[in-house]
């Protein structure tokens, strides 16, 4: 990369690759890298490569109290569940994680395939127990699948995914017709306890 490149190449939705590319690649790992206090070093140089450096700082001891175990949250065992992304990759891995934790998923590759497939399901009587979406896609975002979800169907858990969860949450700008917000790409632990916490039961 050239100088320039370099300096941006982290940026979410800087991209050199035209239609081919999200800008999402980089910022996801600059996310997931600083969630776990870690630093982000970049070398490049044009004809000669990339080298990208993570430094995590080393992990401390934590006391656990014996008498305060750990609370694990209990999640349905089987859910039906709809993930709504235009990132394949990450569509590919929510979909693989909640399928090996027993759930069944249906994925569509925009918001407006996500809405189709949801007024399918409901019309065959397939229920979803919750909706998964992305914020940012193009045409019909996150917003737009969450409002036609809730007009839909109104008890049904919409769980909105973006990377700038912490800032929405912080600046109390939750979009309308989301029951909960995480950080792209979502941490396992927390995408459990929004199961537990807005699906109920488990599902025979």
């Amino acid at each position: 990369m050239d100088e320039e490149t370099r300096l941006r190449c982290l940026e979410p939705f800087f991209t050199t690759k035209g239609e081919r590319g999200t800008g999402l690649g980089l910022a996801m790992v600059y996310g997931v890298a600083q969630r776990h206090g870690a630093e982000v070093e970049i070398e490049s140089a044009v004809g000669k490569g990339t080298l990208v450096r993570l430094s995590f700082p080393a992990a401390t001891a934590v006391a656990v109290m014996p008498d305060q175990p750990t609370v694990v949250p209990v999640v349905p065992q089987r859910l039906r569940l709809l993930v709504v992304d235009d990132d394949p990759l990450l569509l590919k891995s929510l979909r693989d994680i909640l399928e090996s934790d027993g759930h069944v998923v249906v994925t569509a590759n925009d918001g407006r395939a996500g809405i189709d497939a949801f007024h399918a399901a409901e019309t065959r009587g397939d229920s979803f127990a919750a909706v998964i979406t992305d914020l940012g896609m193009p045409y019909v975002d996150g917003r737009k699948v969450a409002t036609a979800i809730k007009a839909a169907s109104p008890s049904t858990p919409v769980i909105l995914l973006t990377g700038w969860g912490q800032r929405l949450l912080s600046e109390d700008d939750v979009p309308a017709h989301v029951d909960r917000v995480l950080s792209k790409p979502p941490k396992l632990r927390e995408l459990r306890e929004a199961l537990a916490q807005h699906c109920g039961p488990a599902v025979s």
